[in-house]
């Protein structure tokens, strides 16, 4: 009972601070590239800089289990699977982080990407296409091995590194005006927690702790593992539809009901809480062109997620503060599926508006 409490703490935190702050990580990574706002990339590292720096000062002081070995990966699977990701996150407006938000506070297209989703996902990796995942991950296998990573070489670099750039956060939220907001009905703490918008630099700092917090958490309760949002959600599947031999995501730990189960409906939770505390919620449905893209992002993802061995939450944000040699790798993917999306389907769009 204490684990599924936790994640569903934890899950209710990251949801609230996500649906307050408006953060996403697909449109941070997408405005880099489309309006040249290179200041994003210093908000996305200043996430996994204060997380690295938790986990690795943890593991250096072995509160943290840090592996001795991390499997090898596909360079075909991981490429392909991330390209995918990236691409469905910008169809469907959101990662899968930003689907359970919706899910949250209202909006139906959530939930049709989210089941999309699932179906897609649980039919690449517990189904008759878990054949084609094993297939795609057979190919140029590469070791996933970063010498001096259990040393305490990753606690200084962290620590340099987040001290740096939340200094230049800090520096830029003092030097650039704050923009304009509508007066509120509320004031003090109330209105901070009720109807505010809350701006990035605090919003990725805190997001930063949490997802470094969660290591010692989730490992108390024997899952060595962050913040993860794939398997999670899929673990729901696996459980109400038991299958043998699970072609799983990002990690072993979620491929059986647990704490990154709460994880992922604690976000769900987080959204509707700091929706209705604003009394914004409302049941929004889609138009049918909107459906229909919510469907292809949400099959984009499923057979990402799988092949990918993980989202942006997973690869982009919390293995790339474990040093994980996979996840570096994914990442450049998913940038490259989120930027070629933007390229291709909003560009053209934004020129005919």
């Amino acid at each position: 009972m204490a684990t599924l409490a936790s994640g569903l703490l934890f899950g209710v935190l990251f949801g609230f601070v996500v649906k307050r702050s408006r953060f996403c990580m697909t449109g941070l990574v997408r405005d880099i590239y489309l309006e040249k706002r290179l200041y994003n990339i210093a908000l996305i590292a200043a996430i996994v800089a204060v997380e690295g720096l938790i986990y690795h000062g943890l593991g250096h002081l072995h509160l943290v289990r840090i592996p001795f070995y991390l499997p090898p990966f596909s360079l075909v699977s991981i490429a392909l699977g991330s390209l995918l990701f990236g691409i469905g996150a910008v169809v469907s407006s959101g990662c899968l982080t930003s689907t359970l938000v919706k899910c949250g506070d209202g909006r139906v297209a959530g939930l049709i990407s989210l089941v999309a989703f699932v179906l897609t996902g649980y039919f690449v990796s517990a189904g008759p296409g878990k054949d084609v995942s094993k297939y795609l991950r057979s190919f140029f296998i590469v070791e996933d091995m970063l010498p001096g990573r259990r040393s305490i070489i990753p606690v200084i670099v962290f620590a340099v590194l987040a001290v740096v750039i939340v200094a230049v956060l800090y520096r830029h939220r003092k030097t650039h005006p704050k923009p304009f907001e509508i007066p509120g009905r509320y004031t003090g703490m109330r209105h901070v927690l009720c109807e505010k918008n809350w701006p990035m630099e605090p919003t990725v700092v805190i997001i930063g702790i949490l997802m470094g917090l969660a290591f010692p958490v989730s490992g108390h309760f024997g899952r060595h593992f962050g913040f993860a949002i794939v398997s999670p959600i899929l673990s729901w599947a696996y459980t109400a539809f038991p299958a043998r031999g699970i072609v799983g995501s990002c990690n072993p730990y979620d491929t059986m009901f647990g704490w990154g189960s709460m994880l992922v409906v604690g976000i769900v939770v987080g959204s509707l809480v700091a929706t209705v505390v604003a009394r914004e919620f409302s049941i929004v449905l889609p138009d049918a062109s909107t459906a229909v893209k919510m469907v292809i992002g949400g099959v984009l993802m499923g057979l990402g997620g799988v092949w990918g061995h993980g989202c942006l939450i997973a690869n982009g944000l919390v293995g790339t503060a474990q040093l994980s040699l996979k996840s570096w790798y994914a990442l450049v993917f998913l940038v490259l599926g989120i930027w070629m999306a933007t390229r291709l389907l909003l560009k053209p769009a934004l020129k005919k508006g």
